[in-house]
C-alpha cells in the first residue's frame, strides 16, 4: 500500500472512529439518567447536564483562543438547530423517566433509521439496500438484548406508551439535529458548533425546568450526593461535551449510513456495562444479540453511498 493510500485509509476511518466513540460514551446514558431521576427530575437534570457541558466546551474553546462562532454562522440556522436539540434532550429524559433505562436505550434505536431518512431528504444521500438489511439485523439484536433484561411488561400502560412515543420523538429530533448542524460544523468546527447550539438550547430548556421545579419541587440534598454528582459529571462531560463533539466531528465527514451503524453500539455497550459493572450474567441472549448487532453494523457501514 502506498503512503498516499494509507493516509487516505486512516483519514476515512477517523470519522467512523469518532462516531463509534461517541455512541460508546452514550452507552450508559439511559441507565444512569434513569437511576438519577429519583434525586433530580428530568427537565432539571437536562438543564444541569447541558449547562455544565456548555461550560466545559466554552472553557476548552477559551483555552484554544477561539470565539463562540456566533458571528460566523447564520443566526436563524443556529437557533433552529438549538430548538431541535433542546426538544430531543427533553423528550429523551422525559421518555426515559416514564419507561426505564433499558427501554430508553432500546426504543431510541429507531434513531439510525431517522438518520438515514434525514440524510436522504436533507443531504441527498441514497440508501443502499444492504443498509436496510443491516438495520433489520441490528434491530433483531437490539430486541434480543431488550428481552433478556425484561422482567415485566405492561404494554397498555398509558404513561409507558407516552414514554415510548417521547423516546421515538427524541430519536427523530436528534437525527434531524445532526443533519441541521452539519453546515454549522463546516463553518466553525465541531466543538464550537456544539458549544454554540447547546448554549442556545438552554434558552428553551430553562423555562421547562423552572416550571418542573415550581410544580414538583427540588431536593438539593438529594441532588448533591456523591452518586448524583458522579452521574452529573458523566452526563455533562462524557455524554455531552466529549460525546457531542466526537459525534459532530465524525458526522460532518462520514456518510449517514456510517453514523447509523455507530448508533447501534449504544445498546451493546449498555449491555456490556451491565455485565461488567452491575454483575449481570453474560448469557446466550447477550452473545447472540451482540453478534446480530455487530453483523448489522457491518452491513450498514459497508459499501459506498452515492449522491
Amino acid at each position: 500500500m502506498s503512503e498516499g493510500s494509507a493516509a487516505h485509509t486512516r483519514g476515512s476511518r477517523a470519522p467512523a472512529a469518532s462516531l463509534a466513540a461517541a455512541a460508546s460514551l452514550w452507552g450508559g446514558l439511559y441507565v444512569i439518567s434513569a437511576a438519577t431521576f429519583e434525586a433530580i427530575p428530568p427537565a432539571t437534570l437536562t438543564l444541569i447536564r447541558l449547562a455544565l457541558g456548555v461550560a466545559v466546551l466554552l472553557a476548552f474553546g477559551r483555552l484554544r483562543g477561539a470565539s463562540t462562532g456566533w458571528a460566523e454562522v447564520p443566526h436563524r440556522a443556529a437557533w433552529i438547530a438549538a430548538l431541535v436539540a433542546a426538544t430531543s434532550m427533553l423528550l429523551q429524559f422525559g421518555g426515559t423517566a416514564l419507561t426505564s433505562g433499558v427501554e430508553g436505550s432500546v426504543v431510541t434505536m429507531a434513531t439510525p433509521i431517522f438518520v438515514l431518512l434525514f440524510g436522504r431528504a436533507l443531504d441527498g444521500v441514497s440508501i443502499p439496500s444492504r443498509a436496510w438489511g443491516g438495520i433489520a439485523l441490528a434491530l433483531a439484536g437490539v430486541l434480543l438484548l431488550a428481552l433478556r433484561g425484561s422482567t415485566e411488561l405492561s404494554p397498555t400502560d398509558p404513561s409507558r406508551i407516552l414514554g415510548m412515543l417521547a423516546l421515538i420523538g427524541a430519536g427523530a429530533s436528534w437525527a434531524l439535529y445532526s443533519s441541521l448542524g452539519r453546515p454549522l460544523v463546516a463553518a466553525i468546527g465541531a466543538s464550537r458548533a456544539i458549544g454554540l447550539t447547546a448554549a442556545l438550547a438552554l434558552v428553551f430548556i430553562a423555562p421547562v425546568a423552572l416550571i418542573e421545579a415550581i410544580v414538583g419541587g427540588f431536593d438539593l440534598a438529594a441532588a448533591t450526593t456523591p452518586a448524583a454528582l458522579g452521574a452529573i459529571a458523566y452526563l455533562a462531560v462524557g455524554a455531552t461535551a466529549i460525546g457531542w463533539s466526537l459525534w459532530y466531528r465524525g458526522y460532518a465527514a462520514a456518510p449517514p449510513r456510517v453514523a447509523a451503524a455507530a448508533l447501534f453500539l449504544q445498546p451493546l455497550v449498555a449491555a456490556l456495562l451491565g455485565v461488567g459493572l452491575l454483575g449481570e450474567a453474560a448469557d446466550a441472549g447477550l452473545v447472540a444479540g451482540a453478534l446480530l448487532l455487530l453483523g448489522g453494523v457491518g452491513l450498514i457501514a459497508r459499501g459506498e453511498v452515492s449522491r
